[in-house]
């Protein structure tokens, strides 16, 4: 077995422990709660824009993404742009290593690789910052609530043009409303990947 591997299997045995171990667990919810109400997710920023994520999502988005391999991303729920922005750059990483494997040139500006993002309210300061970010050639904002027909069409078409699509679903977050966006855009959701 090559170490890599073996690196892998360790933290699988890792977090096989770290479940068992109910004070560590409870300690852990504890904190996720605690942070919450102290507002520790809006802490963070990705690349300039914040970011409203815990760091240790942050980190696995980009675990996924590598592993994935995503040529569309699809985000609902933009608030300031930082996860935009931090899944363009991501995008932008692998064209960067796309281009290094095959000894190929590329255009930064131009990629295959897009972030859709849609919000019910895109705040013209937070559109004007995502605009004006170096990583907005990759970056595709619709306005408007993401389970209207129409919107979900229209992100419905864009997705016909890629062949590996993520799901990241982060808007509202009440138990109607993840549900409707599961039911509008779960079936995006390419094989071998993620919503």
């Amino acid at each position: 077995m090559n170490k890599y591997k073996e690196f892998k299997n360790e933290i699988l045995l890792n977090q096989a422990s770290q479940y068992r171990d109910t004070l560590m667990r409870n300690i852990s919810s504890e904190f996720m709660c605690k942070s919450f109400a102290h507002k520790y997710s809006y802490n963070f920023e990705a690349m300039g824009r914040p970011i409203i994520q815990m760091p240790q999502d942050i980190v696995a988005i980009q675990e996924i993404i590598w592993d994935v391999r995503p040529d569309l991303i699809i985000e609902t729920g933009i608030a300031h742009g930082g996860s935009l922005i931090m899944n363009a750059s991501s995008l932008a990483l692998l064209d960067i290593c796309d281009a290094i494997y095959s000894g190929k040139k590329f255009d930064p500006i131009k990629s295959k690789r897009k972030v859709v993002g849609i919000d019910v309210d895109i705040r013209q300061h937070n559109r004007k910052a995502i605009e004006n970010h170096p990583m907005h050639s990759r970056i595709e904002m619709i306005e408007g609530s993401s389970t209207d027909p129409k919107i979900i069409s229209k992100v419905k078409n864009i997705a016909t043009a890629y062949e590996k699509v993520l799901v990241c679903l982060d808007s509202n977050h009440t138990h109607d409303h993840v549900l409707a966006e599961l039911n509008a855009y779960a079936d995006l959701t390419t094989v071998d990947s993620y919503c």
